[in-house]
């Protein structure tokens, strides 16, 4: 799956900056659970002044777009077979310094504790990662991600899919905080019913109701998935 970010008005000179994250997701079969695996790389166009996800500012002193591959993150969630509508799992988080240059870089090598939960109430899907990054250069950083979506039916659904974050570094508390407000938009095909494979497009806007110096003032977000 891709979750890419258009983000506009960011660092000193308001720019537009990009966030596109590669997110693949295996699940490998245990006795009565799942070890579920997710990966995040990040390919980025940043601005200086820009805040990267999760609230990392960006020293690159020169005014062009710098881009390259971010820190990755590589997730880890130990999930019990689900017994009724509601799924979780629990484990831990690891970044990886993959950043191609200085201004790409999040948290270099970090780790932290992580946990995701999905449900389902009629035509309301539901859900939630909420993790914590320690890394390099005093890096300290939660996110909460909630993911909701209601069912129109034909595959169509509209809901919020964003990620909230607080940078404890932060000296004011109100620049720790990352937070969008907006809906989304998508439509779930299936590609083939006896394989069971589908794909899904999504597409929202988001204003930020808080945000660090440097940080967007809104952003446009959109999302493909295959399903196999």
């Amino acid at each position: 799956m891709t979750d890419n970010t258009i983000a506009f008005k960011t660092g000193s000179d308001e720019e537009t900056s990009y966030n596109f994250q590669i997110q693949p997701v295996y699940a490998v079969p245990l006795d009565g659970a799942n070890l579920v695996l997710r990966g995040i790389i990040p390919i980025q166009g940043v601005q200086p002044g820009t805040v990267l996800p999760p609230g990392i500012p960006n020293p690159t002193p020169n005014s062009d777009l710098e881009w390259g591959i971010g820190d990755s993150v590589v997730q880890a969630f130990y999930a019990p077979t689900p017994t009724g509508n509601v799924a979780f799992g629990y484990g831990a988080q690891v970044s990886l310094p993959t950043h191609t240059n200085g201004s790409l870089k999040g948290a270099g090598w970090g780790a932290g504790p992580a946990a995701v939960v999905f449900g389902q109430t009629g035509d309301l899907s539901w859900g939630a990662v909420l993790a914590h990054m320690w890394g390099e250069d005093g890096f300290n950083t939660t996110i909460l991600q909630p993911i909701l979506s209601y069912g129109l039916g034909a595959g169509w659904y509209f809901g919020y899919n964003n990620v909230i974050s607080y940078n404890w570094n932060s000296s004011n508390s109100n620049e720790a905080w990352t937070v969008p407000i907006g809906l989304m938009v998508g439509r779930t095909i299936v590609t083939n019913e006896e394989s069971g494979t589908a794909m899904d497009l999504n597409a929202g806007y988001y204003v930020l109701d808080r945000a660090p110096d440097g940080a967007a003032d809104r952003q446009f977000k959109f999302g493909i998935s295959f399903f196999f």
